[in-house]
């Protein structure tokens, strides 16, 4: 009795707590407090380039201005234009970061790398007007951006479901979301932040609109959500939020209520144009597809994607993973994923078909489920989708407990659903919370590996070397090199040099007194090892190929300063086996700093280079199953 006492006195005062009428306001102070550890995170990778366009050119290494960065640098309209990812949609500007090492030989002539996010750009611009040497400062601002989502989707939610404790519960799991730590203390991610920020003004004011018939409402929702697509390309996903109360809560004709979207539709397509017409977007980048330009491309990956997301946010198993199976395994994992919704699925409609507000909550997390799969699958992209989940998730649990009645009484329906329902209140709150907690520790820890990683000339006289790296295992994170040095006021090589992705075996073999002559052992330079079902080269691999997997042919040449390379065999898919390496200068020149990695020991060394005639094999990744691979993982 002692202990039913106890327990019903824990639930009473959590019922209280979710019913309480200044509770938007105590998870907006909780966000602050949940995301403290975040303000000593400091700056890294992306942030570090966004500094870059920031700051004035006086400001930043000479040097810095080979890679292909902004020469006006500091200018708003620069920062404006090309803050997003850093180099800006200019083939010339392309083409200098080849040149220097910054983007690897492979990267296709044609990519483009301009994304326009003005609104997201002028904040950070304020930041380096205001408190330039203050990241915690930088990281404060995302926290009270996202502190005002906080308090805003607590708002909609009672709007939607009343004041009752569904509505405090959907609040609450959505601040403890795990997937929200990471793009919130991640400087460069404030643009899906203030994207979702401004969504969701943009549903409550289209929401004022409908309920209240106000004018004055239509034309701030149409404004908000132009401001959403201007923070993020992703503020797309706000339209499910619009489409979805039309299809579910708005009441009348099919006419009058495809009406009420049109809108959002003008200005959504009204965006598009305006971003097309000023050369933006993504092309030939691995990790996107611009379904605008790609329809068929992004129609293939679609449901698969959306189905890994969805399934992630459901089970709290971040869809990230993903890149850290074996490629062979995908279709599996993302059967599981499926299955793991479509089982939600199972327990969700009995409710959903009994309850508009809850078949609302579930066209919004699959609507927004959609746009989020023009991108690999990824968890800082959920934020859309995570209202729609959490909205759905509670308005079931409170049914659950308040009004089984409602709900089919067949024992075949009740023990599963009674059994889901521990287990979303386990992983969503417990699990979740030892999540961020350990998620905080991760990144700080990674950050500093990151740093260590990524410095991997430390030689006093490097500002006169040429770095030559032979074999990178993710050679699109010596891209972050040069800003790193930068930003810790170290000299900068004179180029960085990636010769071959290090996620298998080559031969290296030198043939004359300037060539280096590199050979796959497996069936291209791109292809990673088998090392067993999980493993971190597989991250490396899918980076690798993010900026693409050019076609070659045998004799295509790539033309550099002081080096040229040539493919000198290529497979039955147009993919370079084996490519010779011509420098300007002998290979023995002190000119070159040569460095290879050491899977082993998981860190770069330096390479000598073999006698003419003579040739050395480096290995690839090693499987987990060995002492060194567990230490890998670890890492």
């Amino acid at each position: 009795m002692k202990t039913n006492g106890i327990g019903t006195r824990v639930l009473d005062f959590s019922k209280r707590f979710l019913e309480h009428r200044y509770l938007p306001a105590i998870l907006a102070i909780g966000v602050i407090l949940v995301m403290l550890p975040a303000l000593k995170t400091g700056l890294m990778a992306d942030d570090l380039v966004q500094r870059a366009v920031e700051l004035r050119p006086d400001q930043l290494p000479a040097r810095l201005r080979d890679t292909g960065m902004p020469p006006d640098s500091g200018n708003l309209g620069t920062v404006l234009r090309d803050l997003f990812p850093g180099l800006g949609g200019d083939p010339r500007s392309i083409a200098l970061a080849k040149n220097y090492g910054l983007l690897p030989w492979w990267t296709p002539d044609d990519m483009k790398l301009g994304l326009w996010r003005p609104l997201t750009a002028f904040t950070h611009w304020l930041d380096y007007r205001l408190f330039p040497d203050s990241p915690a400062l930088m990281h404060a601002h995302n926290i009270a951006w996202f502190a005002a989502i906080v308090f805003l989707v607590t708002v909609m939610y009672r709007k939607l479901m009343g004041l009752g404790w569904a509505a405090g519960l959907a609040a609450f799991l959505f601040l403890l979301d795990g997937y929200t730590y990471v793009p919130v203390m991640f400087v460069a991610n404030r643009g899906f932040v203030l994207s979702l920020f401004f969504g969701l003004l943009c549903f409550y004011e289209h929401y004022q609109w409908r309920s209240a018939k106000s004018r004055s409402a239509l034309v701030l929702s149409a404004l908000f959500l132009a401001l959403s697509l201007f923070a993020n390309e992703g503020g797309a996903s706000t339209f499910a939020f619009i489409l979805a109360y039309a299809l579910m809560l708005e009441p009348g004709s099919f006419l009058r209520r495809a009406l009420t979207v049109l809108p959002s539709v003008l200005i959504i397509v009204l965006w598009r144009t305006i971003y097309k017409l000023g050369g933006f977007g993504l092309s030939h980048v691995g990790l996107y597809i611009d379904p605008g330009t790609e329809p068929l491309a992004f129609a293939q990956v679609a449901i698969p994607r959306a189905m890994a997301l969805l399934g992630g946010q459901i089970t709290g198993v971040a869809p990230d993973l993903l890149f850290a199976i074996k490629p062979s395994l995908h279709p599996l994992v993302i059967a599981l994923y499926s299955a793991s919704v479509l089982a939600a699925l199972v327990v969700f409609l009995p409710w959903v078909r009994r309850d508009k507000t809850a078949a609302f909550w579930l066209a919004v997390a699959l609507l927004a489920a959609i746009p989020a799969a023009t991108v690999a699958p990824l968890s800082k992209n959920l934020g859309f989708v995570a209202v729609g989940v959490y909205g759905l998730m509670a308005s079931f649990i409170a049914a659950l407990v308040t009004r089984p009645s409602r709900l089919p009484e067949r024992l075949t329906y009740r023990i599963p659903a009674w059994i889901a329902c521990g287990l979303l209140m386990m992983m969503h709150i417990p699990v979740a919370i030892a999540g961020r907690v350990l998620t905080a520790e991760a990144i700080a820890s990674g950050s500093r590996d990151m740093r260590s990683f990524i410095n991997l000339d430390k030689s006093p006289d490097v500002e006169n070397k040429n770095v030559i790296v032979v074999n990178a295992p993710c050679a699109i994170t010596l891209a972050y090199m040069p800003f790193y040095k930068a930003y810790y006021h170290q000299p900068l090589p004179r180029t960085l040099r990636t010769l071959v992705p290090g996620c298998t075996s080559f031969d290296v073999q030198r043939t004359d007194e300037q060539t280096l002559v590199i050979r796959s052992r497996a069936s291209d330079i791109f292809t990673c090892d088998d090392v067993g079902p999980a493993h971190i080269a597989y991250i490396f691999s899918a980076c690798n190929v993010a900026v693409g997997v050019p076609k070659s042919k045998k004799g295509d040449r790539h033309d550099f300063d002081g080096l040229t390379v040539e493919v000198l065999e290529a497979n039955a898919a147009d993919v370079a086996t084996r490519v010779a390496f011509r420098f300007d200068t002998s290979l023995d020149s002190p000119d070159f700093h040569w460095l290879r990695f050491d899977w082993r020991m998981f860190s770069y060394r330096p390479f000598k280079i073999p006698a003419i005639g003579q040739s050395v094999t480096l290995s690839g990744p090693r499987r987990m199953a060995n002492v060194e691979g567990k230490k890998l993982l670890d890492e």
